[in-house]
This record gives structure tokens, sequence and C-alpha cells, in this order.
């Protein structure tokens, strides 16, 4: 008489230490809503901050407090930071959890790849300057 593994199958001698490879845990996708594409598809003037993924009409508020008024602003803190610091200030402005900061990060990224305008140094256009309130 065999134990299960976590697989269904009989435990036996050879194949009790493989049933961590059987793990059935899957990835968290961030910036998979409908919101974050909609956002990556759509260009960045004029966006307001609650339309990135992962920022919600309680976040956006307090990230126009801190300074960010719009997407573009937010896209000009994305260039200068790295991902972490990128984190770091979003969960500390707006005091987002994980989820929501790393939504942010990703629809952000994704946008600025697919488009160019997020302040990368792109042939032809100025840099980004944050935009007053």
């Amino acid at each position: 008489m065999g134990r299960s593994n976590k697989c269904g199958g009989k435990a036996t001698k050879k194949n009790v230490r493989k049933s961590k490879k059987c793990s059935k845990r899957r990835d968290i996708k961030f910036a998979s809503s409908m919101k974050a594409k909609r956002f990556i598809n759509a260009k960045l003037e004029g966006q307001s901050i609650e339309c990135v993924g992962g920022i919600n009409g309680v976040l956006g508020p307090r990230l126009q407090k801190s300074g960010c008024c719009n997407a573009q602003d937010l896209a000009c803190k994305l260039q200068g930071f790295t991902k972490r610091n990128y984190l770091r200030y979003i969960m500390k402005e707006s005091h987002a959890n994980v989820r929501y900061a790393m939504d942010s990060y990703e629809s952000m990224k994704k946008h600025c790849k697919k488009h160019g305008d997020c302040g990368a140094p792109v042939k032809g256009r100025k840099p980004c300057i944050p935009l007053d309130c």
C-alpha cells in the first residue's frame, strides 16, 4: 500500500522525489485586464492617470496629489526610475499593493514598447517634460 503523490499516481520509491515537478502552480499574468489592453493600444497624449492598468479610482487621486496628473507624467517616472524604484514610488505615494503596482508597471512598459511615446530618446522627438497640473 503506497501513498499517492500530488499528481494522482501511486508513490513508489522511484517517483516520491519527483512529485515536486508535478505541481500545477500557474504564474500570475500582469496587465492582462481589458483596461490594460485598451491602454496599451491607445495613444498616451490626453490620457488621465486612471486609464493606466492597475490604477483605479482610489489610487489615481492619491497619485495626482503627489504630482502625477496624467499618464504622460507617469511615463516620465517610468523612464527615470528602475523597475524597483518605480514600484516603490507607486506603492509609497498611492499606498497600492504589489499587484496594482506591477499591473501599472507592466501596462506602461508594454505601451512604451509598442508606441515609443513615453519620453524615450526617439529621433525627431523632444525629451519628456513633466506637465504642470
